[in-house]
């Protein structure tokens, strides 16, 4: 889609994995003048309220999720060719085995799942308005710069400060993807597409091969509390499109690991 790229949500995950030559602001106070003197070819939103760790009700996700987003969007529509948006897989984890894009959503409720499909529909239901969106459904991905509160924010604190850290049960399965295999498949995608690795991954395996690999022993930096589980209300559900395998995954992870620790 060529480098007349704009990122808005400089401080998402996902943002460190897109070309550096991209345009990058931040989705706060937006100046939609400046933007549309430029005619971006795509413009990526990154921006989402995505804290599920928080007990909050609808109105605090569909402010940024829906409201916000819908308001971005129909501001930037005309000046440029294509728009990315980001929803999320969990509009399916009610089904068992593989899932895929054209399969109608099935899902656990929860206020942050809701906003994302008032998003999708408002945007699918109204094509002849949003003909230039695509959106993207990511698996669970993480990273270093994966942000406080959640699982993976902790187990990459732990690694590369070598930190003693509590956590829940931590075996179970999930459909994980590494967010450069997102980015990739974002940056030409030109119809709505769910990205994930294609397998279920035991999380406390994939946990404790990162430690491996960073020359660490799990069981001296870790402790299960079996009183602290996660809120695992899911079932085993996988992406019928296999965008990357489980070594990619290690090893990708783990180079994001050594050039974020500080020697």
């Amino acid at each position: 889609m060529g480098n007349n790229s704009l990122i808005i949500g400089n401080t998402s995950q996902l943002n460190f994995y897109f070309p550096k030559e991209y345009d990058r602001i931040s989705s706060r106070n937006i100046d939609f003048g400046v933007i549309n003197k430029k005619e971006y070819g795509t413009i990526y939103l990154l921006f989402a309220e995505q804290r599920t760790f928080l007990s909050n009700g609808e109105k605090f996700f569909t402010d940024i999720n829906v409201d916000y987003t819908i308001n971005v969007i129909d501001n930037l529509k005309n000046h440029c060719k294509r728009i990315v948006v980001f929803s999320t897989s969990e509009l399916w984890n009610d089904y068992d085995g593989e899932v895929s894009v054209d399969l109608p959503y099935k899902y656990n409720y929860t206020p942050y799942i809701k906003s994302k499909e008032i998003l999708c529909n408002t945007i699918n239901d109204n094509k002849d308005i949003y003909n230039k969106v695509v959106i993207i459904h990511p698996f669970n991905f993480n990273s270093p710069h994966r942000k406080e509160g959640f699982l993976f924010s902790k187990i990459f604190k732990s690694i590369m400060e070598k930190k003693h850290i509590n956590v829940g049960d931590l075996n179970f399965l999930r459909d994980i993807v590494h967010p450069s295999h997102i980015v990739d498949n974002s940056i030409n995608a030109s119809k709505d597409m769910l990205i994930g690795s294609g397998e279920l991954i035991n999380i406390e395996n994939f946990i404790r091969d990162l430690y491996i690999l960073s020359n660490l022993k799990y069981d001296e930096y870790v402790v299960t509390l079996s009183n602290n589980n996660l809120n695992n209300k899911r079932k085993n559900y996988y992406s019928k499109i296999k965008y990357s395998n489980y070594n990619s995954l290690l090893k990708l992870t783990h180079e994001d690991i050594r050039k974020n620790t500080i020697s």
